[in-house]
Formats: C-alpha cells, sequence, structure tokens
C-alpha cells in the first residue's frame, strides 16, 4: 500500500475517530486557556499507531482543526474562549468565528447583539462576555454601546 493509498483509506475510514479526536483536541485548547502542539496531542491519543500512520491521522487531525468546523462548534457551546477559537483557525476576529458557521449552515449558539443584551441585563460579566468574544473589555463595552445605540 502506498502512503498515498494509506492517506486515503486512513481519511475515509477513520473520518468519525478523527472528528472525535478534533472535538477533544479544541476541547482541550478551552480547558488549557491555549492552542496545544497537535502534533504531542496526536500522539498521545493514539500511542500504538506506527510512524506512517500516525503522520497520516496528525495530518488528517490538522486538516479537520484547520476546517474550522470542530472550532466554532466547541466555542459555540461556551467551551472555548474567543481568542483560542481565532488563533486555531488563523482568524482577526469574532467575525471569522460567525463567518465559518455561516458557511457551514451551523447555527450560532449566541450572536454579539445576544452577548450585550446579556451584559446590559446583568446575566454575565462584560470580562466574560470579552473573553467568549475573544475581545478586550473595552472592545466588549464599545460594542454594548453600538448595539444600543448605532449611531454611536
Amino acid at each position: 500500500m502506498t502512503k498515498g493509498d494509506l492517506v486515503h483509506d486512513q481519511r475515509t475510514r477513520r473520518s468519525g475517530e478523527i472528528r472525535s479526536a478534533a472535538l477533544a483536541y479544541v476541547r482541550e485548547c478551552g480547558r488549557r486557556r491555549d492552542v496545544l502542539d497537535i502534533a504531542e496531542f496526536a500522539r498521545q491519543r493514539w500511542p500504538r499507531d506506527g510512524a506512517a500512520k500516525l503522520d497520516v491521522m496528525t495530518q488528517a487531525l490538522a486538516a479537520d482543526v484547520d476546517s474550522g468546523i470542530p472550532v466554532v462548534d466547541v466555542w459555540r457551546h461556551f467551551e472555548l474562549p474567543g481568542r483560542i477559537a481565532q488563533r486555531l483557525i488563523g482568524a482577526s476576529g469574532y467575525q471569522a468565528l460567525y463567518d465559518v458557521l455561516q458557511s457551514n449552515s451551523m447555527p450560532p449558539g449566541f450572536t454579539p447583539s445576544e452577548i450585550g443584551r446579556w451584559v446590559r441585563e446583568g446575566r454575565l460579566p462584560v470580562e466574560r462576555a470579552a473573553e467568549i468574544l475573544g475581545i478586550t473589555t473595552a472592545e466588549t463595552e464599545d460594542l454594548i454601546i453600538r448595539l444600543r445605540d448605532p449611531d454611536a
């Protein structure tokens, strides 16, 4: 079996396993509040795999994470800080996270206007809102003002 055949075989037969690993990787990034080394994560996830298979699985895992789908899936459930989500997909702002959701027909777990409303109602601290969106507290306060008064 050539490496190309191995890549195709592993990616098709193991797509569910790779998706599960991608979600686990993203959640672990959220728990640790940092972007983790994906190769190290793969080695821990699949310790018995040989070098060739581990390489293929690591590439497939990285590709799945790079697609952004597992990232926004975890983020929209409040399990991943916005800054980490943005770093994982190479985004410069939270709008890119919503773009991934939209382009994949995934419903958002929340919108910036909902977050603004929760902060105004006292149901969510501004610091937590900033963490969710991946912006500073000052940017969050500005967002809340703009949402309240679009001409501001």
